[in-house]
């Protein structure tokens, strides 16, 4: 490991402004480059400290995690979340936490494995019409309505009219474009009014009225599904036996949408435009795939053998990590690599910097699967996408378990290529999106999985849905 050195140096000022505006993850790598592991910022009444060595990621996430709160930065967050897991701190978080772990526990996902499966093949049954009319599709936005679709089903049991789902969707969309917005300006007072705050407001009672109306529903028959709703509404404190209130598992909702439609979605549509730039790493894809599944639906067993597929996912979020920043603040005096910090000093840690440290990542602008070979090492606290320390993101199984199967399932029937002249690079909304559509067409490797055939395959367990008929690969 590179040993991690401070080399003072004069803080940027309000003059950076501009630059962090216009692309705040390649200002920061410019300051890795610059000024190196630690870089502080000065914006007048707010002390910002870029934090981008590993070690020193961990001493702020892990050793002294107590010490380091969520801050100003997280209060336009926390208008959508509530106390939710995502911002919650102290005794609430850890009540929280304690609370929901059995609900994420990897036997529970397991029975969700289904209903993904499902989800996708409706997915790919649309894919299959288009493709066959040789109209292309825009990934972002089919990515977003797959994991909306997953998280749906998955948290409330039976689908809702795509419509609704749709709507839903936008208005999380609108929230978080604006709540961005909130997030960069912390340092002015929450009473100033912003441009948005507005359309932010009526945009969370959307989402507000469609939660409660489920909660409702459910609590009025608490036997209808075996869901995630249903575990939040079961849930019990060992201590007292009291379940969570209403605004307690609305604020969960509200969390697991979050971080389970938005970054899913977002992971999955880089991994598409990632694949096509990257012909070597497509062809190793499919050549798994083919060998692996052989014309068979993927289900949960088949994951660990899946392992190229998970290294893409993997790579993914290490090139385009869709958390690409992590904003904490200092609760107390502290002393990172030598350098004294002062309480309340907002500490910036962002993945998207600490994925591409040359001292821990060989040619880091290179995208290269190969590097989460289960046989090689992962630099310790140099790869961060769910976070780390206590806070680890609770949900990393369902996400990872997830993204396999859409990422399987799709690329076994078709490949994507982007149509020409479109020109890609990442944006912050919050999460690392690409900056437009991705519009991309449709090209048929084998028959994909329809509802029908999935629902037959589902009903007998044999999990050969795809006929031999097919071009690639050995058919079962």
């Amino acid at each position: 490991m590179a040993n991690a050195t401070v080399t003072p140096t004069r803080p940027y000022g309000l003059g950076v402004l501009p630059k962090l505006a216009a692309n705040p993850p390649e200002f920061f790598l410019e300051t890795l480059k610059e000024r190196g592991n630690l870089v502080e910022i000065n914006l007048g009444g707010s002390k910002l400290l870029l934090v981008h060595h590993p070690d020193y990621v961990k001493h702020v996430m892990t050793d002294h995690a107590k010490h380091y709160g969520k801050g100003s930065m997280w209060v336009a967050i926390r208008k959508m979340v509530g106390n939710g897991l995502l911002g919650s701190e102290g005794e609430i978080w850890l009540r929280q936490r304690r609370l929901m772990q059995p609900a994420f526990h990897r036997q529970k996902l397991a029975g969700f494995a289904n209903s993904m499966t499902a989800t996708i093949a409706e997915m790919l049954d649309q894919w299959a019409t288009l493709a066959k009319a040789d109209k292309s599709v825009d990934v972002t936005r089919a990515m977003a309505d797959l994991t909306m679709q997953i998280i749906v089903r998955t948290m409330f049991g039976s689908g809702l009219e795509l419509n609704e789902m749709q709507e839903i969707g936008d208005a999380f969309a609108t929230a978080l474009k604006l709540m961005n917005t909130r997030m960069w300006t912390s340092f002015l007072p929450i009473s100033i009014p912003l441009p948005g705050d507005r359309a932010f407001k009526e945009a969370i009672e959307k989402v507000d009225r469609f939660v409660y109306r489920l909660i409702a529903e459910r609590r009025h028959n608490p036997n209808a599904s075996d869901d995630l709703l249903t575990m939040l509404l079961d849930i019990r404190d060992e201590e007292t036996g009291e379940g969570m209130s209403d605004q307690q598992v609305r604020d969960e909702v509200f969390t697991v949408f979050l971080a389970g439609h938005e970054t899913t979605a977002t992971v999955m549509a880089w991994v598409w435009y990632l694949l096509e730039k990257y012909p070597e790493v497509e062809r190793k894809l499919h050549a798994e795939l083919d060998t692996v599944l052989a014309g068979k639906l993927p289900a949960l067993a088949t994951l660990p053998r899946l392992k190229y597929t998970k290294m893409v996912i993997e790579e993914t979020m290490r090139y385009y990590p869709p958390s690409w920043m992590i904003p904490r603040s200092t609760e107390i005096d502290d002393v990172i690599g030598g350098l004294p910090v002062k309480k309340g000093t907002t500490v910036l840690i962002s993945p998207y910097v600490v994925h591409r440290h040359p001292d821990f990542w060989e040619n880091p602008d290179q995208f290269d699967p190969e590097r989460f070979d289960p046989d090689k090492v992962v630099p310790r606290s140099a790869y961060i996408p769910f976070g780390s320390g206590p806070r680890l993101c609770i949900g990393n199984s369902f996400a990872t378990m997830e993204m396999q199967l859409i990422l399987a399932m799709t690329a076994q029937a078709f490949r994507l290529r982007l149509l020409p002249g479109i020109k890609i690079k990442p944006t912050t909304m919050p999460t690392l999106r690409p900056n437009k559509a991705l519009q991309m067409t449709l090209e048929t490797r084998t028959k994909p999985v329809s509802s029908a055939t999935w629902q037959i395959a589902t009903e007998t367990g044999e999990y050969a849905v795809v006929p031999s008929d097919t071009t690639t690969g050995e058919r079962g």
